[in-house]
């Protein structure tokens, strides 16, 4: 009998939950979109309870348009966004809204726990380049100090994905890979981190039992079984961080690969055999890998396509209303304009930036602007500023003395052939698209396939269920351009840090 894997991919805004055969073939995806909440300054929750609804809806949606039935579902695991904490009290409950990773609540108490500890500490335990709002650490101090109500019923602090595979199994389970950002975990000596929980007042046994990824967690419950409609022979399995489980759904987790992801954001992953030791003046994110005794290097900028979207939306909103592709019609634009944008440079830090700079002060410009310049110039502009970026996060990796073989890109800047090109010449580095459309669902699937059983681990059946997609191979011709193009991105951001400083809010 053919059987099946469930791969859930929750989301920041949303969620996708899809099925695969047992060799990795893809048989349906349904997704649903929410929207966060924001009432107030710096604060982003959901209610935890909707999380659950959510998927709920979801399973039973996938299970009615498949026609699998729910019997034939061997296993299932999460792909899950990071930090989003969750505070149950004794019976399970939720005590509060969820606090989004995106919440910056909790800037403050970042600041103390920096103090404290010293941000090498900070790295060799977590493997973290800083301390920052979006750690669940700094929010449990939050709590205590601003909710202690919340704080002194707090029986079981959770992650999204611990909290799903509670309301899915009963079981406080959790897996290493997402906890690595928690500031609560030490990655080199796999225990909770003493010294942290010591200063936050809290205890090991108010965190979840932890696993490695791809553990069985439990089966699905009898109530969790009515909720969803699937089996309760379903096993539950713990699935990874969203952009690791990204990277075992594209392929490509050995030593050498790179993925980049160009999606709100532009998010850089490179599996290393080794942790990068710390150094001050090149700050890196290398945290534990799904598969034991491997690390991945994490660089991330927060504003990449969203500027596109932003772009698309004041710039494009009339042929937007006669129903043209805003994205294909700018990729066209840009095919148009000549490698280096005819001296037109852009900083795409609209929401401050991350990797490597971070500086939350740092703003969006265009710089060299002529009379000379046309719309085109500026759609190309901004698929540039994004190479650079990532020639930025490339040239840190190379930099500790990895080596980048190529660059596998995934997102939505994948269907664009020419932001691809554009990528390959200014990294001079192979570019390839990966096939596969839901990377994080099909890792999450694969890794409910090793808890299962079905595959031996995780580097075998990566190796299976791999494909190849476009291939985009650096040009000799454009090499001197975006040299001198990329050299002008620096220069700029570095002459203007003074102004952001100054005039930042």
């Amino acid at each position: 009998m053919t059987g099946y894997l469930l791969g859930i991919d929750a989301g920041t805004t949303s969620f996708k939950t899809a099925l695969y055969t047992d060799e990795g073939a893809a048989v349906h995806m349904v997704k649903e979109e929410y929207v966060l909440l924001t009432q107030k300054a710096g604060w982003v929750e959901y209610r935890a309870e909707d999380y659950w609804t959510l998927l709920c809806r979801l399973i039973k949606k996938l299970l009615a348009e498949s026609g699998i039935p729910p019997e034939k579902i061997l296993a299932l695991a999460v792909s899950s966004q990071g930090e989003t904490l969750i505070c149950l009290d004794e019976s399970g409950k939720p005590l509060m809204n969820a606090i989004c990773w995106l919440d910056n609540r909790s800037e403050k108490e970042a600041d103390r726990i920096r103090a404290h500890f010293g941000k090498k500490v900070i790295y060799e335990k977590s493997g973290q380049a800083d301390v920052t709002a979006t750690w669940p650490a700094t929010k449990i101090l939050w709590l205590k100090e601003k909710m202690p109500e919340v704080f002194e019923k707090t029986a079981h602090y959770l992650l999204l994905e611990d909290y799903l595979i509670y309301r899915l199994t009963g079981c406080y389970v959790c897996e290493e890979n997402l906890w690595a950002s928690s500031l609560l975990y030490d990655i080199n000596k796999d225990c909770w981190w003493p010294e942290m929980l010591h200063y936050l007042d809290i205890t090991a046994e108010q965190l979840p039992d932890r696993k490695g990824c791809g553990q069985p967690a439990g089966m699905v419950s009898a109530l969790a079984s009515g909720q969803t409609g699937l089996s309760p022979d379903t096993l539950v399995v713990t699935g990874a961080l969203d952009q690791t489980c990204g990277s075992i759904g594209a392929g490509k987790i050995f030593p050498g690969e790179v993925t980049e992801t160009t999606g709100s954001c532009l998010a850089v992953s490179a599996a290393v055999d080794r942790f990068v030791p710390y150094c001050e003046e090149r700050p890196i994110t290398c945290q534990n890998h799904a598969v034991k005794g491997r690390y991945t290097i994490l660089l991330w900028s927060q504003t990449a396509g969203m500027v596109l979207k932003w772009y698309a939306g004041c710039f494009f909103s009339k042929e937007f209303r006669e129903g043209e592709n805003i994205y294909r019609l700018i990729d066209r634009e840009a095919e148009e304009a000549a490698a280096g944008s005819e001296g037109l440079v852009m900083l795409p830090h609209l929401s401050g930036a991350s990797n490597p700079e971070y500086n939350s002060m740092a703003r969006g410009v265009f710089y060299g602007m002529t009379l000379g310049h046309e719309r085109k110039h500026f759609s190309r502009a901004i698929l540039e500023a994004v190479a650079y970026m990532l020639r930025r996060n490339i040239e840190q990796i190379e930099g500790i003395g990895e080596n980048v073989s190529g660059i596998y890109s995934m997102g939505g800047g994948a269907e664009s052939d020419i932001w691809c090109r554009i990528k390959a010449d200014v990294t001079r580095k192979r570019v390839e698209t990966v096939q596969v459309k839901e990377c994080a669902c099909l890792g999450a699937a694969i890794l409910a396939g090793v808890g299962a059983g079905i595959f031996s681990d995780i580097d075998s059946a990566v190796r299976k269920v791999s494909g190849r997609g476009k291939l985009f191979v650096p040009t000799e011709e454009n090499r001197a351009v975006y040299d001198r193009s990329f050299g002008a991105y620096i220069d700029l951001y570095n002459a203007l840090v003074p102004v952001f400083r100054k005039y930042g809010d």
